[in-house]
């Protein structure tokens, strides 16, 4: 999920460089080997040229309305159907172990992972019964969140240790 508003930190958060790369590179980059991925913007946003002209993945390009996160995510969900990971595109140290733990330890409809902050917005959609059968999944370190600037900053610091 790349192409919101960026009502909070920016409307090209997807593109800001974390560790030298655009967010959306380092997920594109993490998951990409081990799944196939969908991208879910909207018509005309920043992302869209991006995916087309950088990542030259735009067979993988999915137009949402631009509703909401929420409303977004459904509207992916009827496009693709089940089962369906959603990711945002803003976790640029997800890793594929991460995504993998949440899949192995989901037993309901929809199981979210959590961190110690709480939700990461990465989440595993079995089937269609999810509004009655959902699970959070807690994974045992942070997957941080650039959802404004002290994460932006924090999240190039980590960089630096690496």
């Amino acid at each position: 999920m790349a192409g919101g508003k960026g009502k909070r930190l920016s409307i090209n958060k997807p593109l800001l460089s974390i560790c030298g790369a655009p967010m959306l590179k380092l997920i594109v980059d993490s998951l990409s080997p081990h799944t196939d991925l969908w991208i879910a913007t909207t018509k005309g946003h920043p992302v869209e040229r991006f995916v087309r002209n950088y990542l030259r993945m735009e067979g993988s390009l999915i137009f949402t309305r631009g509703l909401g996160y929420e409303k977004d995510v459904i509207q992916v969900i009827e496009t693709l159907g089940l089962p369906l990971i959603t990711v945002p595109a803003d976790l640029p140290f997800l890793t594929w172990d991460d995504v993998n733990y949440l899949v192995r330890k989901c037993e309901s409809s929809l199981c979210s992972l959590k961190d110690d902050k709480g939700f990461t917005g990465v989440s595993f959609w079995r089937d269609h019964e999810y509004s009655s059968s959902f699970q959070d999944v807690r994974i045992d370190h942070e997957i941080l969140n650039v959802n404004d600037w002290n994460a932006f900053l924090q999240a190039n610091k980590n960089c630096q240790r690496e």
